[in-house]
């Protein structure tokens, strides 16, 4: 019986008189190669892992700082982005805070969780204003880098300067 569903699979796989597809022995040379592969590739996927850590805090600080430019001009008075209270001196690694008024009408407005894997040292000690016309108070240099990398090839800086402008340096 040639024309039945047996008949037809066995045609498909044997030509020839051999069998047609891989063996296991192929299968595994296979998977040995890709292992291979894929651990010398792992070290570059590692720098790169750590500069998207860096670039995701420099973005976190840019719109921290465009949102409190804003928040200025909106509520017609000073806000603040000032380092939170687990940091000390010229450390920001521990996350920041934007901020309006002070004393008991101190309102947060927004916060910023730290990445643990990114240093952030900013080059003053001390908080970070703007005037209700949206102008930063004094100038500032705001270094991002992976903790514990030797290289240097990750590391952002962020300028502020007098009046309004940030950028990288």
């Amino acid at each position: 019986m040639k024309n039945g569903f047996c008949a037809s699979v066995r045609t498909h796989f044997y030509r020839g008189g051999r069998p047609h597809g891989f063996t296991l022995v192929e299968m595994m040379v296979v998977i040995v190669l890709m292992a291979i592969l894929l651990a010398l590739a792992l070290p570059s996927f590692n720098s790169l892992i750590e500069k998207y850590r860096v670039e995701g805090m420099v973005s976190a600080l840019m719109a921290s700082v465009s949102h409190a430019r804003a928040e200025a001009a909106r509520r017609g008075q000073a806000v603040t982005i000032r380092q939170r209270a687990e940091c000390s001196g010229a450390d920001w690694s521990c996350g920041w805070e934007t901020v309006v008024g002070s004393g008991d009408g101190l309102e947060i407005l927004q916060r910023q969780d730290p990445d643990t894997r990114v240093a952030i040292e900013k080059s003053a000690v001390g908080s970070m204003a703007f005037d209700p016309m949206g102008h930063f108070s004094s100038v500032a240099r705001i270094s991002f880098h992976p903790v514990g990398s030797a290289s240097s090839s990750n590391d952002v800086v962020v300028c502020l300067s007098l009046g309004w402008r940030v950028r990288r340096c």
